[in-house]
């Protein structure tokens, strides 16, 4: 009789085991999304180009760097980086009705992303409704390492719930490491966003 118990443990266990073995095996095996791939497709284009997808036009026209920003808000002192703010002046028109880019990131070489700026005394006005057929300009505002400027390219976006059905656009913004170093030393103190972006 023990011997009858012992085989029928000894079996329990063998089933345990490859049942186990069997749910790691099938783990391995479930897809991973990364996050990526549900990046909307992008159109690409260079700096001063006109880059069209089916919801929006955007022609980035210039770049610049500031050391400070000068404040949206009265009285209050210049916004002040470690390191540099880049701002990226473009127009945009919508293609068929009103909308606003619910995303702007710069990317750069390294796997590097950064998100427009949310400090509020300096973005203030900075995010329009664009309307269908009319052109109108903005600026983004980004805040990196100095060191990060070579290679960046804007990335502006629909955003929403499903990003990968909505529209976004790529412009490499011809930083090469030269333009970037230049762009750097000359890097403004107390810049003005909305009077630069008018």
């Amino acid at each position: 009789m023990n011997a009858g118990r012992l085989l029928v443990q000894g079996g329990a266990a063998l089933v345990g085991t490859a049942l186990l073995a069997a749910a790691l095996w099938l783990y391995d095996l479930t897809p991973e999304v990364e996050s990526r791939q549900l990046d909307p497709i992008r159109d690409t284009g260079r700096i001063g180009q006109v880059v069209t997808n089916p919801e929006f036009s955007v022609q980035v026209q210039r770049v610049a760097a500031a050391r400070s920003l000068a404040s949206s808000l009265p009285s209050r002192p210049p916004v002040r980086t470690e390191g540099v703010f880049l701002i990226v002046h473009a127009r945009v028109m919508s293609r068929r009705e009103p909308l606003r880019l619910q995303t702007a990131q710069v990317e750069t070489p390294g796997g590097y992303i950064f998100r427009k700026d949310p400090r509020p005394s300096v973005s203030l006005g900075l995010d329009p409704e664009f309307q269908p057929l009319i052109w109108d300009r903005t600026a983004f505002v980004f805040e990196l390492p100095s060191r990060r400027l070579e290679g960046a390219r804007l990335v502006v976006g629909e955003g929403g719930l499903l990003p990968q059905l909505s529209a976004a656009t790529e412009i490499d913004l011809g930083l090469t490491r030269a333009r970037a170093t230049d762009l750097v030393r000359r890097a403004s103190e107390g810049y003005d966003v909305r009077t630069a972006a008018s």
